[in-house]
């Protein structure tokens, strides 16, 4: 399946089905009231290019990455592959691709967020590179 998958640019048409697996992949750990399609067609208008889908040649969607910077460090969230299509390496190409876009806009570093309750997320970005900060606290706040 590996090489079946077409990892490309996310676009506006590619959100209701995003929202669907993240959804799905997620639970309550996504928020609903943050994550609106209207909130994320903003956050992919000003981030052309950096976040990444896999489809499969059909064009089913099978995994979405949302990726963006603040023009110093690079941000990627809500990482998800249906289960059914995991451990083939298409969210280290999905990372992959978006490290990439994130370089040629001259961002070389950056963050990731994971749910602490999400199973086997902390060991897979372990696995391919990424290391805990177990000094820093992330912090929420509406407003």
């Amino acid at each position: 399946m590996n090489d079946e998958a077409v990892i490309r640019a996310m676009k506006e048409s590619d959100l209701d089905e995003a929202l669907k697996l993240w959804r799905i992949s997620f639970n309550v750990g996504f928020s609903t009231n943050f994550d609106t399609k209207e909130i994320l067609i903003k956050y992919l208008n000003r981030n052309p290019g950096l976040s990444s889908v896999a489809c499969t040649k059909e064009g089913k969607l099978i995994g979405a990455l949302m990726c963006g910077h603040d023009g110093r460090r690079g941000s990627i969230y809500h990482t998800a592959v249906y289960s059914e299509f995991r451990n083939k390496g298409i969210g280290r190409r999905m990372e992959q691709r978006s490290l990439e876009e994130l370089k040629k806009a001259g961002i070389t570093t950056g963050f990731l967020f994971i749910n602490v309750n999400n199973p086997g997320s902390k060991e897979f970005w372990n696995s391919i590179g990424w290391t805990v900060i177990s000094n820093i606290k992330y912090l929420y706040k509406e407003f």
